[in-house]
């Protein structure tokens, strides 16, 4: 049971055979999508960070986060995942989420649409997250789409509840 909540649930350590199938299949074109990935999500993160309504980024290509340098020594690219919270409660987050036109709504990691998930104060795993996570953060997988389009589809989440 701790194998099956922990690692499973908790760390994704299981996929299926299709799902395998579908990884080797794809990673013919990895080099270019995490080029695009890294590069999407690296222009988003210092938007992010410059903008008012943002409490927080944490993505290691920011010269902010805590292991920037560590990360400098030993990546090309800083990946297509950021972490970030609003200066807003849960309820605003979760209308900054359904007010999003692009970006979708789902938990997942790497794909080639832009997903994202609001993990609240309540979350079971909080205690794996640096303290100012504790509140609430949002994670944010960059997909493939323009950074520009994905940019204006937060801004315009921003604006449409309130922020």
């Amino acid at each position: 049971d701790r194998i099956k909540r922990q690692a499973m649930v908790n760390l994704g350590g299981v996929i299926s055979p299709f799902n395998a199938w579908l990884i080797m299949r794809g990673v013919v074109t990895l080099p270019l999508r995490m080029r695009q990935h890294s590069e999407s999500a690296w222009k988003i993160a210092r938007w992010l960070e410059s903008n008012p309504a943002v409490r927080f980024v944490y993505y290691p290509g920011l010269e902010s986060h805590p292991q920037h340098e560590i990360a400098k020594k030993q990546m090309s690219m800083y990946s297509g995942m950021i972490a970030f919270a609003l200066k807003a409660d849960v309820a605003a987050h979760n209308r900054f989420i359904n007010s999003l036109k692009i970006i979708i709504p789902a938990v997942s990691l790497g794909h080639d649409e832009s997903l994202i998930v609001f993990t609240g104060p309540d979350d079971e795993r909080n205690h794996f997250y640096p303290p100012e996570f504790t509140r609430g953060h949002l994670r944010f997988s960059v997909g493939l789409e323009d950074a520009d389009d994905l940019i204006a589809d937060i801004a315009q989440a921003l604006k449409a509840c309130g922020l």
